[in-house]
């Protein structure tokens, strides 16, 4: 089995890549997890070159990883969603000497700034925050410069030679992100499963999202979450997603789909599902009214 994931080593999607391996083979070797970025990941994919691609989707405190859901359209003729992990986000403030007057710029991926903001606000306001491609990213480039500090996992800080200057430097500390498994086929029914589904209308119309969410009312489909990303082909249009409990092969998604697909297409858009996958229950061990001042 190989699995393609962002990188380089040391990120949390590593950490979702080993779990899976873990949960669906009871594998633990890391050696068949190779590193890219999320576009290049599905292209493996989609190319045979890898069987599954594992890609951050959503964080609970930050919300959904926008590129992740952009690109799964981009690429949704050939690649679905077939299951999902969960990864806890225990983030640190690190860099080579420890000494937190040595920083002149903080290094991370974009969710995890977001994700410590707070705290980055009232503590360390006086230095720069440098979005970057990843955590274990941030923390490479922090071992080989003293003026650098990575907002990383103390695993990924260790594994680059840092000091920790803060633990727990997340707002809320029962922080989790959950990760699409992503391959050419998406699951089979459990049972307790989620469908993905993005919609797209070629013509703006007033009440388009209630005829949507309406039909899946109809038939008593519960929605998890309705997302919109900017339709990168059409400047100012948009795709909708949404989440919802089910199975696509489910009698009653089926028959809201086709009703979906007759009403999009009056307008010249499209709908794609997305996949279908099992539902895998979030193991967070804090308690959830606990967070950072």
């Amino acid at each position: 089995m190989r699995i393609v994931t962002l990188g380089p080593k040391g990120t949390y999607s590593e950490e979702a890549a080993i779990l899976y391996q873990q949960q669906s083979r009871g594998e633990t070797d890391s050696a068949e997890i190779a590193f890219y970025n999320i576009h290049r990941c599905l292209l493996e994919v989609e190319s045979f070159k890898a069987d599954y691609a594992i890609l951050p989707a959503e964080n609970m405190v930050d919300g959904i990883i926008g590129l992740t859901f952009d690109t799964l359209i981009e690429y949704h003729d050939f690649v679905k969603v077939c299951d999902e992990v969960h990864v806890e986000i225990n983030h640190v403030l690190a860099n080579k000497t420890g000494k937190r007057e040595k920083i002149k710029e903080i290094l991370s991926h974009p969710s995890a700034l977001n994700q410590c903001a707070r705290n980055l606000s009232s503590n360390y306001k006086d230095i720069p925050q440098i979005p970057i491609l990843s955590t274990a990213e941030a923390a490479r480039k922090s071992s080989t410069e003293e003026s650098t500090a990575a907002i990383c996992s103390a695993q990924t800080a260790v594994k680059y030679g840092l000091k920790i200057i803060e633990a727990n430097l997340a707002d809320y500390s029962n922080n989790v992100t959950r990760f699409f498994v992503c391959a050419l086929t998406d699951s089979p029914p459990t049972g307790n499963d989620r469908t993905l589904l993005a919609v797209r209308f070629g013509e703006n119309r007033p009440g388009q999202l209630h005829k949507i969410t309406g039909l899946l009312a109809k038939e008593h489909i519960d929605l998890t979450f309705i997302q919109s990303r900017p339709y990168k082909v059409r400047p100012q249009q948009y795709v909708l997603i949404f989440e919802m409990i089910g199975h696509k092969s489910d009698p009653r998604l089926k028959k809201a789909f086709l009703e979906i697909e007759q009403v999009v297409r009056e307008t010249e858009g499209w709908k794609k599902v997305l996949g279908s996958y099992p539902h895998r229950e979030r193991k967070v061990h804090h308690d959830d009214t606990q967070h950072r001042a």
